[in-house]
């Protein structure tokens, strides 16, 4: 019953989730996307808030389709537990059909064998009664004829034992008829007896049966009433990866747009600093002015240079660089002019990929662990030209610059 109601009123819950789902799904869809719209930090961190909410939804109904799981296995258990006491009980009925079928056939050849002996003795008895009739009436044996008719004291003592002998024989094979009728019919009341205790033990059985029976309705209906509201679930479920999905689409679409839009910005920007005094010197300066910009639209520094724990060693020695906490993908800038005299991918004893530019007069910055590089070695770049992008490769705890 419980899970009936359960049913009842998760049903409009599901409907009104799935269709605030897709209606999420069509306003996403009808997001602006067109080239004029600017891009912003702000819009594409709201876009992973929501596709983090949708996250922790989809975990919530992944939870609770596992725990649906988890309560059908155990009724589908129970049901097959159910289902091999059915067949055994249907096996008990049978065989005690069986015994009280032979127990019937053993009643009734008792029932014969007890009238055949009761005609027996009724006919043995009879014929004691008329014999012994016969007897008075023919006066063959009457004492006082016996007495005077005897020859001597012995010859009648003699007569007399034959009379009782006669008498006690007769009395006697009456007797046995008797016992036997009273033996056949104490082995009847036994069988009778077993008969109705088998009868009784095949009415408890019928009506665990029927019992059965009942319990293995209704489990297999919690089986269904399970399995609706796993499909139901999985389908909240679906919506919510399909809308995850076309989230992580669009975030990845705004990234693009916005790094597209800040190396727009950085080429306006160099060529509003650099036209009017580059002159006709078209091949570029690799000396730089001497005067450094800051690496990154990010301000944020995340370690100074100097003495420190190291965040992964956890060793107490010196950070040669300034570590600006910029977001992942953003750009790196060349501090100033000058000409890329190293620049590599990989490892790199753990600057992970790198660039190094030398500014003339001594002076050598060092950019480390970009996702990609822009630049390579040779090449002559402009101060706040972009040489690469923020990532997190080497030995790195989290996506950063860092430069020294």
């Amino acid at each position: 019953m419980e899970v009936y109601m359960q049913k009842k009123l998760l049903k409009p819950i599901f409907s009104f989730v799935l269709a605030f789902v897709m209606a999420a799904s069509l306003f996403v869809g009808f997001i602006p996307t067109t080239a004029s719209a600017k891009v912003t930090q702000s819009e594409i961190d709201d876009l992973k808030s929501q596709k983090a909410a949708l996250s922790e939804q989809s975990a919530s109904y992944e939870a609770t389709i596992n725990s649906l799981k988890n309560k059908k296995n155990a009724q589908v258990e129970l049901k097959t537990a159910l289902d091999s006491k059915l067949a055994l009980t249907n096996q008990q009925i049978m065989n005690l059909e069986e015994q009280i079928k032979l127990h019937d056939a053993l009643i009734e050849r008792k029932t014969q064998e007890v009238d055949e002996a009761q005609k027996t003795a009724d006919e043995q008895l009879e014929k004691y009664k008329k014999r012994v009739r016969a007897m008075e009436e023919s006066g063959r044996y009457n004492y006082f004829e016996v007495l005077f008719g005897a020859n001597s004291i012995g010859e009648f003592l003699s007569l007399i034992d034959d009379i009782g002998d006669i008498m006690q024989s007769d009395k006697e094979l009456e007797e046995s008829y008797k016992q036997s009728v009273t033996d056949l019919k104490t082995v009847k009341a036994e069988y009778e007896e077993a008969q109705a205790e088998l009868k009784q033990n095949k009415v408890e059985c019928a009506q665990l049966k029927d019992q059965l029976q009942i319990d293995i309705t209704q489990a297999a209906s919690v089986i269904t009433s399970l399995q609706s509201e796993i499909n139901d679930n999985a389908s909240v479920l679906s919506e919510l990866d399909s809308q995850e999905s076309a989230l992580q689409s669009q975030i990845q679409s705004k990234v693009k747009q916005l790094n597209e839009q800040k190396k727009a910005e950085e080429e306006a920007n160099r060529n509003n600093n650099n036209g009017g005094s580059s002159g006709g010197n078209s091949g570029g300066s690799s000396v730089g002015t001497g005067n450094l910009v800051w690496p990154s639209y990010c301000t944020y520094i995340t370690s100074r240079q100097g003495p420190r724990v190291h965040p992964i060693t956890g060793e107490y020695k010196n950070h040669g660089g300034t570590d600006i906490g910029a977001s992942y993908g953003s750009a790196i800038y060349a501090a100033d002019s000058g000409k890329v005299v190293s620049s590599s991918d990989g490892w790199n004893g753990g600057w992970g990929n790198y660039v190094m530019i030398d500014h003339g007069n001594g002076m050598q910055t060092l950019y480390a662990h970009m996702s990609s590089r822009a630049v390579s070695v040779g090449q002559t770049v402009k101060r706040g030209q972009t040489i690469g992008y923020v990532g997190s490769t080497g030995m790195s705890t989290g996506p950063h610059l860092h430069f020294e």
